[in-house]
C-alpha cells in the first residue's frame, strides 16, 4: 500500500511546469547568450513544445514584454521614502536612475531594439516607471513633464548601452586630413588630452535640460 508521501512523489511532474515567468526568463537569457530570440531555441531551453508557449503566451511580443519583466529585476535603485531611499533633488535622481537604466540595458543589447518597438505593458516594468515617477514628483518635476523626462531619460539609457559596445570613438580622421576639419580634430584632440565620462556628461546635460524646461515653465 503507497503512502501519501509516495504518491505526492509520484504525482509530482518530472519537469517544472512552464509559466510566463519561466518564459520571460529564458528569453532574456537567450538575448543575453545568443543575441536574438528564436522560439525553437526558447522551446529547446525550456524543454517544451513550442505549441506549449500558446497557453501563455499569444505570441512573439508579448514574449518579449516577459523578457523586459525580467529584466527589470536587473535594475538596482532605490526608491523614495526613508533617508536611505531614493535622491533627495533633481541632480541626483536623474544621475541614479540614468546609471540604474543604463547598467541593465548594457547587459542585453540585443533586446534593446525589440523594446524600442513596442510600449511598457509588463506590471513589474509598470511598477519600476510609477517609482521612478515618484522619484521625480518628490524632486520637484511637475506632472506635466514627469512622463517626457522617462522616456527622455530612458532612450538616453537605451542609446549609451547601444553606444558602449559600439566603438571607443564616433569620430576618425586621418591626419593628413586634419587640415580638412580643423574645428573637429582640435576637439578631438582636447577631448583625448582631458577625458571625460561621456555617460556622466549626458546624465548632467539632461538634468540641465530638465531643470531649465521647470524654470521656464514649459
Amino acid at each position: 500500500m503507497q503512502t501519501s508521501e509516495q504518491t505526492s512523489r509520484m504525482g509530482r511532474p518530472k519537469t517544472p511546469r512552464l509559466s510566463r515567468k519561466a518564459i520571460g526568463r529564458e528569453a532574456l537569457a537567450l538575448f543575453e547568450e545568443e543575441k536574438g530570440l528564436s522560439i525553437p531555441r526558447l522551446a529547446e531551453r525550456l524543454g517544451v513544445r513550442q505549441s506549449s508557449f500558446y497557453k501563455h503566451v499569444t505570441g512573439r511580443q508579448e514574449i518579449i514584454e516577459l523578457a523586459r519583466g525580467s529584466l527589470v529585476d536587473r535594475v538596482r535603485i532605490p526608491g523614495p521614502g526613508t533617508k536611505e531611499e531614493g535622491p533627495d533633488d533633481l541632480d541626483t535622481a536623474i544621475r541614479r536612475i540614468f546609471e540604474a537604466l543604463r547598467k541593465a540595458y548594457a547587459q542585453v543589447p540585443a533586446l534593446l531594439p525589440e523594446l524600442l518597438t513596442q510600449p511598457v505593458s509588463h506590471p513589474a516594468a509598470l511598477a519600476l516607471y510609477d517609482r521612478f515617477a515618484a522619484i521625480f514628483l518628490n524632486a520637484g518635476v511637475p506632472e506635466r513633464l514627469v512622463l517626457p523626462t522617462l522616456e527622455t531619460l530612458d532612450s538616453a539609457a537605451i542609446g549609451a548601452s547601444l553606444d558602449a559596445i559600439t566603438m571607443e570613438s564616433a569620430w576618425s580622421i586621418n591626419e593628413e586630413d586634419r587640415p580638412s576639419y580643423p574645428n573637429l580634430s582640435a576637439a578631438q584632440t582636447a577631448a583625448a588630452t582631458s577625458q571625460v565620462d561621456r555617460f556622466a556628461f549626458l546624465a548632467d546635460v539632461l538634468s540641465a535640460g530638465l531643470r531649465a524646461a521647470i524654470n521656464g515653465g514649459t
